[in-house]
């Protein structure tokens, strides 16, 4: 068994770890273009490295060489070129999703992968990945399925820190561009962060505000669920893992077009682009680690019908701070998702071929219980309406 793991930030470090901690494959290469960050994530846990330019085919080709699945963990704008460089290669695929328009698009290979007896399974992080799992189980415990609304909390830093969980880049699309969600039967367009409500998360996360956000659940969900009668789905997140303080402080750097993807001319200088200043500035600050308890809680609702009854079921799955992966709770369960159905994919515990959403190639149960095995515990709780 042979995984090639694309992405050595964030994620891609955990999803190492978990590789080198549990049921270790017999190969596991880790490619990033920086070639450094690679060899530092490879050096800790024994694999191999190399650097990998995934928007240059040869470069992409060598390091899918000879690979069972592949692990993207790299920003989701790659996803196209390396499930390409998947079907040269003949190599199963997973990512941490699409940020909903991407994920669209990567359907559309779903014959392509088919024809070439490959499996592709789209967004397996915790939102998207965790949370479709949820989804796929609820419907199948539901008769008749109205809605999925998948809220996603966690403790956050009193002190208001600009350290961020996950890509800042990836965050500020989910700032800057519209929502998604699909309501009375159709997709619809919102303004991001809007529609704040307070939720009831896990303790020690307790209420918290929740808004809007552009995320791939919403693109899958409503499409794995039609047999059902589903008319509505959408994502809501707890300030991506910031504070309150820290959020409003992006939004402002936001607001002034900081967050721009267009290159500008600068007095002499022509194709600055504004967002890259601004994050390579906010990575050269280098704050320290958010002092907090690190725990995550990803919350899916559904709301239908079971025998003939209004039912409302809850799916969450928690996680504190993993000493063995040497993360916060809201790491771990974006990056040990993939490293679990990479296994089975290469190992052929998974068989179904094409494109998929984690609802509907993803069995429940045992995906809960590898999770288990890591600490991130699944519970599940159902309101029935008796009369009314």
């Amino acid at each position: 068994m042979r995984i090639a793991l694309l992405g050595a930030g964030i994620i891609g470090r955990v999803v190492a770890r978990d590789l080198a901690g549990w049921d270790r494959p017999e190969e596991v290469v880790v490619g990033d273009l920086d070639g450094e960050r690679a060899a530092a994530v490879a050096t800790e846990t024994g694999f191999e490295a190399r650097t990998v330019d995934v928007r240059d085919p040869e470069s992409l080709d060598g390091f899918l060489a000879g690979a069972d699945v592949v692990i993207n963990s790299a920003q989701y704008e790659v996803n196209l070129p390396v499930m390409e460089g998947c079907l040269r290669a003949g190599a199963h695929y997973t990512d941490l999703g699409g940020l909903f328009h991407t994920t669209r698009k990567q359907l559309l290979l779903d014959d392509r992968f088919r024809e070439a007896g490959l499996t592709a399974v789209l967004g397996l992080g915790s939102c998207p990945g965790i949370a479709n799992v949820h989804a796929g189980d609820l419907g199948e415990r539901l008769d008749r399925v109205r809605s999925v609304i998948i809220y996603n909390g966690a403790t956050t830093d009193p002190s208001d820190t600009l350290k961020w969980p996950y890509s800042l880049w990836t965050i500020f699309d989910e700032i800057t561009k519209p929502a998604m969600v699909f309501r009375d039967g159709e997709f619809v367009e919102l303004e991001p962060l809007s529609e704040e409500e307070l939720f009831p998360f896990k303790e020690p996360i307790g209420y918290r505000k929740a808004h809007l956000s552009l995320h791939s659940e919403v693109a899958t969900i409503p499409l794995s669920l039609a047999d059902k009668g589903i008319q509505a789905c959408e994502f809501k997140i707890h300030f991506f893992g910031f504070s309150e303080g820290a959020l409003r402080k992006l939004q402002f750097l936001a607001s002034l077009g900081l967050a721009s993807t267009e290159p500008r001319r600068v007095g002499d200088v022509d194709g600055v682009v504004p967002r890259r200043l601004m994050v390579e500035l906010l990575e050269e600050l280098n704050p320290e680690p958010p002092h907090h308890a690190g725990f995550k809680d990803i919350a899916t609702v559904a709301e239908g019908e079971k025998e003939g009854r209004p039912v409302r079921m809850r799916l969450d799955t928690t996680a504190w701070p993993s000493e063995r992966l040497g993360a916060a709770g809201g790491t771990i369960v974006v990056g040990v998702p993939p490293a679990i159905v990479a296994r089975w994919m290469a190992g052929g515990t998974i068989t179904e071929r094409g494109v998929k959403p984690p609802e509907t190639i993803v069995p429940p149960a045992p995906f809960y219980q590898e999770m288990a095995r890591r600490g991130i515990q699944t519970s599940f709780t159902e309101e029935t309406v008796l009369a009314g």
